[in-house]
């Protein structure tokens, strides 16, 4: 510092502050543009399927139709097929060698016998028509996914057993009701069906939508909307075919496997009288049998009560399960006003 009070060396202080601050600033945005790169990855770190992508998804592994059961067989459960087939077909068919028939034909020997041929059964035109040749394991496997699309107009109303799984085991359990079971699929025959199935699979990926394609589908209305238009002839004809082995309909009509549904709309939950109900439904007694109570029910009887005794899979389509209760509302000394009616 001078004699008279001033920095000598302020100007060279003050041009090394500058340049110290640009080399700060400059490495500072070096370093940068290595941490956080200024262009995209070309691969996303996260993959997020799109809504669209999700229900085409869905929409190209439905197009593909029941997923085979053959690879299962081998493994298959019997006896969880044995439970299914007591809780769901038991009541419709016998399963004893020279059963006699039912409501539907006995099931003894039906897998390699001769199709919709049992003795003492009289079955419909529409079954006739598909009777080619004898039940092995892919045609058995069609009709229980959907007896109504294997043969259009049959008298049969069960839904189907969607699981392919439980498909399987139903099958396999099937198969021991014989003298002579049906051989398993041989190691060829699994690895052409595995092929087989593989390819349409394959395909229906192809079809999955790009971002920004096809809206996706609406959702399906409520069951409330379709009360005003459901068809009671049609709630009871399904009643008749899917119901009436298990429960009577008339009024003071004595239980059986299933209790008597007279007055079951706006009575009260799981309390038929003289009908012993199972624990996982008495949870749920108590409360009224609302039209939106019941169409949760009969939609899925699993799902309403976890471990109930009722094997029924349910009634998928809305509008049949409006029709369904709109025919046992109707059936009833007091029937309530249903919901959009």
């Amino acid at each position: 510092m001078s004699k008279s009070g001033k920095d000598s060396l302020l100007i060279n202080k003050i041009a090394a502050g500058i340049l110290t601050a640009g080399i700060i600033f400059w490495g500072a945005n070096r370093i940068a543009s290595v941490v956080i790169p200024d262009e995209a990855p070309k691969t996303p770190a996260i993959a997020i399927a799109t809504p669209q992508t999700a229900v085409a998804t869905t929409a190209a592994a439905a197009s593909t139709g029941p997923e085979t059961i053959i690879p299962l067989l081998a493994t298959a459960d019997v006896s969880k097929g044995m439970a299914f087939v007591q809780q769901q077909c038991a009541a419709c068919h016998t399963l004893t060698a020279g059963g006699a028939a039912g409501v539907g034909p006995n099931l003894y020997g039906v897998l390699g016998g001769p199709m919709f041929a049992g003795a003492g059964f009289t079955y419909s035109a529409a079954v006739k028509a598909k009777a080619k040749g004898n039940w092995d394991y892919a045609s058995m496997a069609s009709w229980l996914y959907d007896p109504a699309s294997f043969a259009a107009g049959t008298a049969m109303g069960y839904p189907g057993i969607k699981n392919t799984q439980t498909r399987a085991d139903v099958v396999a359990y099937l198969r021991t009701l014989s003298a002579n079971p049906l051989p398993l699929p041989t190691a060829d025959e699994v690895k052409a069906a595995t092929a087989s199935a593989a390819a349409p699979a394959a395909a229906a990926t192809t079809a999955v939508a790009a971002p920004g394609g096809a809206p996706a589908p609406a959702a399906a209305p409520s069951i409330d909307t379709m009360f005003a238009k459901a068809d009671l002839s049609k709630g009871e004809a399904f009643v008749q075919q899917q119901c009436s082995a298990c429960h009577s309909l008339n009024k003071g009509g004595a239980n059986g496997v299933g209790p008597n549904l007279y007055g079951i709309v706006g009575g009260k939950m799981f309390a038929a009288a003289g009908f012993n109900y199972s624990d996982a439904v008495k949870s749920k007694a108590g409360g009224t049998w609302t039209a939106d109570s019941m169409s949760d029910w009969l939609l899925s009887p699993s799902s309403f009560a976890n471990g109930t005794m009722m094997g029924y899979p349910g009634i998928k389509n809305d509008q049949t399960r409006a029709d369904v209760i709109a025919y046992l509302n109707k059936n009833s000394d007091s029937p309530i006003k249903l919901p959009g009616t």
